[in-house]
């Protein structure tokens, strides 16, 4: 780290760097140093300085090189110096008083490392634990404090991996299978993969495991001297004093250091050796024979992929890649890059960065006279490609050469490693056949073979299971299909479509003729062919069948209202029920939401005169009305990506139709991309395009300049209005008190420029408000007009009326007065009341429709007119809210026609727009707002925000008027602005939200197993930035949903089938997994949408105190969680008292309806994909809830909610969820003041406290946190949500976590290292550190992560798996929660 320059002290009085031994002095400074003696050198007489740069960084205080000249104390106060972490490596502390003691530099803060302790309590109960799961193994329990890396067994840096184990029917149905593990292999795994990773089958290790009690060392021993019919410990020679020997190989290990550096570890002493060693050319061998046996793939789908120029491979170019020829990267070496000279060079390089694959093991056992006898060796490596016989035919190969230079009484280890390094002799080595302790035992010879496809719970050595011959080992491998066998081995595996009975399909076609001739004389088929002739869509039927016949892909556009929706899918299947030909059509419409799905299956099925679920069906997520006669299937866009998953290349379909594509939505733009990938391997597949809008064109040279049909619209004019019409029209009088007028500070800002405009014209400054208010309206003729870019809001009144000049004053004066940003429900309430009672010519029995952004807005204007003077009358007017979280009899009801004399009013939000029609609409009021997605990078996150309308979404809600009747559209936005301001079309969604779920998707079909994210994802029609697609793949292998190689884990393909942002969906599926569902799921839907505490304006202080009330464990998640709580409590009792309540507390209302409505959907979700009871759906669990409750608790049951009390358990799957948003705190050293009762510890205050998050640096906590004036945290670090950045970076919403959760559920690998007699656990890249009490504590908490790890693997890949009844779920889950609550 560069420091600043400093001017130096006198040569050896007080030091810069040229004062290293200096003896102290008068404070000079040098580059490093600072303050008096001793310079920066640790350890010498004095206090060494310190680096200005690093002042704020961390700093271990424990003898030297901190403070200055003198006692390195900061403060006044007599100075603590507690252990700390550090990034500096300061080691020494002055012997004087230093500079920080003058209060005139800012106080330093750290990092407290703090320490891992575990009772003995609880070091018995996971030591039990442990060994009731793995079994005792006094071996490796001895090497364990000398290396640690030998005990970890998990792979890819502890992301969860799946085998391809988990059969999954549809989306819910999961199979567990039993394990095919013996009691004996499951208390002896670690062993038995010791054993087994140098090169012995299976079978022989187990044998030798029991003969020799389970000790590895012995069996290795015992192992390695069956290779050879000679006794290698009773070899003849002249044998030499022991002490001798001790010699020779005490000189032979000191050799070795100096030639092989780091590579060489004595792991044992006197005992064990081992050298790293990176042998290429051997993996190079095994690719290259594996290459020549595989014959050409047998492919499932033939997908022809543009040759790409493909990158290299980071792994290969470190050493070695585990996926071998199944690597998607190029292994080649890079360019430029010249052989070491030093043989070794590689060697010592790659074992410092622990990368090093093979590795030579010489062990002495005991009475061992080596170098006069040879030692026992062993082969073992990385490269998990290797077979197992080819390290035992090295193995051997190396005890021939042992035997015969221990027959001179020479060193023997460099001639061994000279002997591995020659290429040609080890490529003989390799070329020659199995042994027979690589292959099965005869004990084994009579045992059934295992099928490689049956499912083990736990699935530890299916990797290590041997064939029973080599022959039938290569047969096997010639017959695999090498590019779907990498991605099995990652995600389940998703079973075949099932293939339907051609016959009988064919007799199921003759019935649907038939019954559709018949049909066709009935009077309510007859009554609706006459109205769908009525329709514009119907004049081109013809021209359209003709397109669609001549080619593959068309797109067809139309005005709202022309009937392309419901025509043109009835279009097709009548020209397929009309053909003379046994030839049948099998239909499936897209649509962008549930309710249009829904709503067009009722209407086309209706105008067929048939029943839904007959020829016409639906599908959605949990619903499906469909039969074996249903040929036009409409659903949900996400239903067909799930059926792309597991049948890619839709057998069976024959016509894909994906409406509302204009929307641009995330699911729409991935699905074209999908089919247009598809179409050159389905000829007969014809795909159509139906958008609204006039951007047809984009999608046709989308798809190669397909053919466009345009259907003209057909619909009664309508009569366009704007803000200032609506206020001219409604004489709507705006109040400068209203809650919707401009915020005080605009309205001052606004005055001043009225002042000074002013002022301009009068030529001078003397005049009085009265003079101003008066001469507001007077504009001079020489005034110019404000530009037209320039916002309404930002215009003076004499501004206001230059732009819009016809308008009257009090108009004027209101729109000067109106805060545009805000909806204006006074506004809506009064057109409304001029609709059905003013005086104009416009029809008054019309259904309303009311747009606005959500449904906040939607409730806040339902409750508004529930208690209007007006429209209370529910017998004149009816009044539907319309959204998609509604259910669907209540989304059902905007369709049915009010009897006459009732006024139907529906408010909806953009789901009325384009996807569904209300057929008697007359009047629109289109309050200009929409919600959006949108992904905020300095938040991470993603969000619904509220957004202006476009100019195409105007043009749309302006056609749902006039469908019946001349309409009326009222926009509450101005002229000016739907001219200037608002954008042409909107921003296609793909581009403006993160793409974790979407890069999920791609992981999900097998279409894009051969090719990378990147190359997928731009293929899109408009493809997202290529930094989008990084971070987003960053952030899932931060979240364990992608591994190290970008491959999906079993984690990420549940997260794939969640809806949500997948930090959301891991918080959801950790509650169900350790039973605190219930708290998970309201954390979970408050970060979805927002806190329930409100500040109203003025009342901050009071709204700060009031959720400082409910402040629990310096976490704001578990606050929100306490409020949400006592809500329901009081809920129980009456209804006023929960309002009460809200009222006196500072919450929203509305906030925790929404809360509680979300937590039921979640339920349904988690519902869906088996990690709950299933069959729950939101209305399910919302009529199962008591009076007062939101439900969940009754519906999921007292087994998933079991441990919803336990709060230091949900800041522990918090952190599961949240990481890596982890910030450190940093504290200031520890002061004390005197007093009369001796010295007594000063704490900080919270604005000396400093908090830094890994890559953003320096952050701030916001001021709303419950965490903002905290001054003392038992544990250094949070975990957060989101950051805001303002003036400045914020973290809005944390959690304090201690050590535990960290470790255990923190992302990345756990590593123990030995630091100046320290044991030090970190993660993240030594980012997070703890000192371990002791190394067996270190060893324990390592085990039981991994132990935690595979279970939750396991869970995952099989949601089904009871953990409460599995012996082994049950034991680890229990350990893990009694360590969080009593350590």
């Amino acid at each position: 780290m560069n420091s600043v320059k400093r001017r130096g002290g006198r040569p050896n009085r007080g030091g810069g760097q040229k004062a290293a031994r200096g003896r102290g002095g008068s404070g000079g400074r040098g580059k490093r140093g600072r303050g008096g003696g001793g310079g920066h050198v640790p350890r010498e007489k004095g206090g060494a300085g310190i680096s200005l740069d690093d002042y704020e960084d961390f700093c271990v205080t424990s003898s030297g090189a901190l403070g200055g000249g003198g006692g390195g104390h900061f403060t006044r106060e007599r100075s603590a110096a507690p252990n700390w972490t550090t990034n500096d490596n300061f080691s020494g502390r002055g012997g004087g008083r230093g500079r920080f003691s003058g209060g005139n530099f800012p106080i330093r803060t750290k990092v407290p490392m703090q320490k891992l302790h575990m009772s003995t309590e609880n070091q018995d109960l996971v030591k039990q634990a442990l060994l009731e799961l793995q079994g005792d193994n006094e071996d490796e329990e001895s090497d364990a404090i000398l290396e640690y890396d030998d005990k970890d067994l998990r792979t890819a840096q502890q992301y969860w991996m799946t085998d391809n184990k988990l059969m999954v029917e549809g989306a819910t149905q999961f199979t567990e299978e039993e394990s095919g593990e013996t009691e004996f292999e499951q208390a002896n795994k670690y062993a038995l993969n010791k054993l087994m990773s140098y090169g012995f089958d299976k079978s022989r290790c187990l044998e030798a495991l029991t003969d020799k009690d389970g000790d590895v060392g012995r069996c290795l021993e015992s192992l390695i001297s069956e290779l050879d019919e000679d006794d290698l410990n009773n070899m003849e020679g002249e044998e030499m004093p022991l002490e001798e020997l001790e010699s020779e190989r005490q000189d032979e290990k000191m050799a070795l250091e100096a030639i092989y550096g780091d590579a060489f570890c004595e792991r044992i002493p006197k005992q064990v050796w081992t050298i790293d060693l990176d042998l290429d050319f051997i993996k190079e061998y095994y690719r290259t024979i594996q290459a020549s046996k595989m014959p050409e793939p047998r492919k499932k789908y033939k997908i022809n992929v543009d040759p790409v120029e493909k990158k290299p491979c980071l792994y290969f170019q470190r050493g070695s890649c585990k996926y071998g020829n199944r690597c998607q990267y190029k292994h080649a070496k890079p360019e430029g890059d010249k052989p070491a000279t030093n043989p070794h060079a590689n060697v010592e390089e790659l074992s410092k960065d622990g990368k090093s694959k093979f590795q030579l093991e010489i062990r002495f056992p005991n009475g061992n006279l080596y170098p006069q006898q040879p030692p026992i060796l062993a082969v073992s490596t990385q490269f998990k490609e290797m077979p197992g016989y080819m390290l035992l035919n090295i193995t051997k190969r190396l005890m021939q050469e042992a035997k015969e230079v221990a027959d001179t009484g020479a060193p023997v280890v460099f001639s061994l490693v000279s002997l591995l390094e020659n290429e040609s002799e080890m490529l003989d080595v390799l070329s020659q056949p199995p042994l027979e302790l690589s292959l099965p035992s005869v004990r084994q010879k009579g045992k059934p073979e295992i099928d490689p496809s049956q499912t083990t719970e736990f699935g530890d050595f299916e990797e290590d299971e041997e064939i029973v011959d080599f022959e039938e080992e290569t047969e096997n491998q010639a017959t695999m299909e090498p590019e779907h066998k990498a991605e099995a081995s990652k995600k389940p595996v998703r079973q075949e479509p099932q293939r339907l009975d051609p016959h009988r399909v064919k007799r199921e076609n003759n019935r649907i003729r038939e019954k559709f001739k018949r049909a066709q004389n009935l009077p309510a088929y007859k009554k609706m062919q006459a109205l769908r002739k009525n329709l514009p869509a119907w004049e081109q039927q013809h021209e359209i069948l003709k397109v669609i016949a001549e080619n593959q892909v068309v797109v067809i556009s139309g005005m709202t209202g022309c009937g392309k929706t419901t025509q043109v899918p009835q279009f097709i299947l009548d020209s397929y029920l009309n053909a003379k030909s046994a030839e049948m059509c099998n239909i499936i419409c897209t649509q962008p939401r549930r309710i249009s799905a829904m709503a067009v299956a009722e209407r086309v099925a209706e105008e067929r005169a048939d029943r839904l679920g007959g020829i016409v069906g639906y599908q959605i997520r949990l619903e499906s009305v469909q039969s074996a006669s249903t040929r036009l299937l409409f659903c949900t866009t996400g239903i067909l990506l799930r059926r792309l998953e597991g049948d890619g290349l839709l057998e069976g379909v024959s016509h894909v139709i994906i409406d509302e594509v204009h929307e641009r939505s995330e699911e729409s733009d991935f699905l074209m991309m999908v089919l247009r990938d598809m179409l050159p391997h389905r000829k007969d597949l014809k795909v159509i395009l139906m958008s609204a809008t006039l951007n047809a064109d984009l999608f046709s040279s989308y798809f190669s300049l397909c053919p466009v049909v345009h259907i003209p619209g057909k619909a009664f004019p309508v009569d366009q209005y704007f803000l200032e019409d609506a206020i001219e029209m409604t004489k709507f009088v705006m109040d400068e008190t209203s809650p919707y007028a401009k915020p005080r500070d605009v309205m001052r800002k606004l005055q001043t420029a009225e002042r000074e405009e002013f002022s301009r014209l009068k030529g001078h400054d003397g005049f009085s408000m009265q003079d101003l208010e008066e001469a507001a309206f007077d504009v001079p003729g020489n005034m110019k007009a404000a530009k037209d870019s320039v916002d309404d809001a930002k215009l003076t009144v004499r501004q206001l009326i230059l732009r819009y000049p016809d308008y009257k004053k009090s108009t004027i004066r209101s729109l000067s007065l109106m805060d545009f940003e805000t909806i204006n429900y006074d506004l809506v309430e009064n057109v409304l009341e001029w609709i059905v009672e003013g005086k104009h010519e416009y029809p008054k029995d019309g259904a309303v429709l009311i747009f606005l952004p959500g449904y906040a807005e939607i409730t806040t204007l339902y409750e508004k007119l529930q208690v209007s003077s007006v429209f209370r009358n529910k017998g004149k007017y009816k009044v539907i809210p319309l959204h998609s979280i509604l259910s669907s009899e209540d989304q059902h009801a905007v369709f049915n026609r009010p009897p006459e004399g009732i006024t139907k009013i529906v408010i909806a939000t953009n789901i009325a727009e384009t996807s569904i029609t209300i057929d008697d609409v007359v009047y629109v009021i289109d309050c200009g707002k929409m919600k959006e997605k949108r992904y905020d990078h300095t938040k991470s996150m993603e969000s619904l925000d509220t957004v202006w309308v476009t100019r195409a979404n105007a043009v749309q809600r302006k056609g749902r008027a006039g469908r019946v009747a001349s309409g009326v559209c009222f926009h509450l936005f101005t002229g000016h602005r739907y001219e200037y301001q608002l954008r042409g079309q909107p921003i296609p969604e793909i581009q403006r939200v993160p793409l974790e779920q979407l890069v999920l998707k791609v992981k999900m079909l097998e279409l894009f197993n051969v090719l990378d994210v990147k190359e997928v994802l731009y293929k899109l029609i408009e493809p997202p930035q290529e930094d989008s697609i990084n971070s987003s793949v960053h952030r899932l292998q931060d979240l364990g949903a992608l591994d190290v190689d970008g491959n999906l884990t079993a984690l990420g393909y549940h997260l794939a089938l969640l809806p949500v942002d997948v930090r959301i969906g891991k918080l959801m599926l950790f509650g169900a997994i350790f039973r605190c569902l219930d708290p998970a799921l309201t954390i979970a839907a408050t970060l979805s949408f927002k806190s329930p505490f409100v500040t109203p304006f003025g009342k901050k202080q009071e709204a700060t105190e009031k959720k400082l009330e409910f402040a629990v464990g310096c976490s704001d998640h578990l606050t929100m969680l306490k409020a949400y709580k006592s809500w329901l409590s009081v809920q129980q009792r009456t209804s006023s008292s929960a309002y009460m309540f809200c009222q006196d507390n500072y919450l929203s209302v509305k906030t925790l309806q929404m809360l509680s409505s979300m937590k039921q959907q979640f339920t349904e979700l988690l519902s869906d994909i088996g990690f709950v009871q299933g069959g729950l759906t939101a209305r399910r669990i919302e009529k199962m809830a008591s009076r007062g409750s939101d439900g969940v608790l009754q519906a999921t049951g007292p087994e998933a909610n079991c441990n919803s009390d336990n709060l230091k358990l949900v800041s522990a799957i918090l952190c599961a969820a949240l990481y890596p948003n982890v910030v450190q705190i940093k504290t200031p050293e520890a002061r004390y003041k005197e007093s009369a009762a001796g010295s007594v510890l000063m704490p900080p205050k919270p604005e000396e406290l400093k908090f830094k998050t890994k890559d953003d640096g320096y952050i701030n906590i916001h001021p709303s946190s419950v965490n903002f004036q905290v001054n003392y945290y038992e544990s250094p670090y949070l975990v957060y949500h989101e950051k805001v950045k303002t003036s400045r970076v914020y973290i809005r919403d944390c959690t304090m976590v201690s050590v535990y959760p960290l470790l255990l559920f923190g992302g990345g690998y756990i590593n123990i290292d030995l630091e100046k007699g320290n044991f030090i656990i970190s993660l993240d890249d030594g980012w997070i550190r703890f000192v371990a009490a002791s190394h067996e504590v270190a060893d324990l908490v390592r085990e039981l992560r991994m132990e935690l790890d595979q279970l939750l693997e396991d869970k995952i890949r099989n949601p089904n798996m009871d953990l409460i009844t599995c012996p082994r779920g049950s034991k680890i889950i229990n350990t893990i929660v009694h360590l969080i609550t009593t350590q």
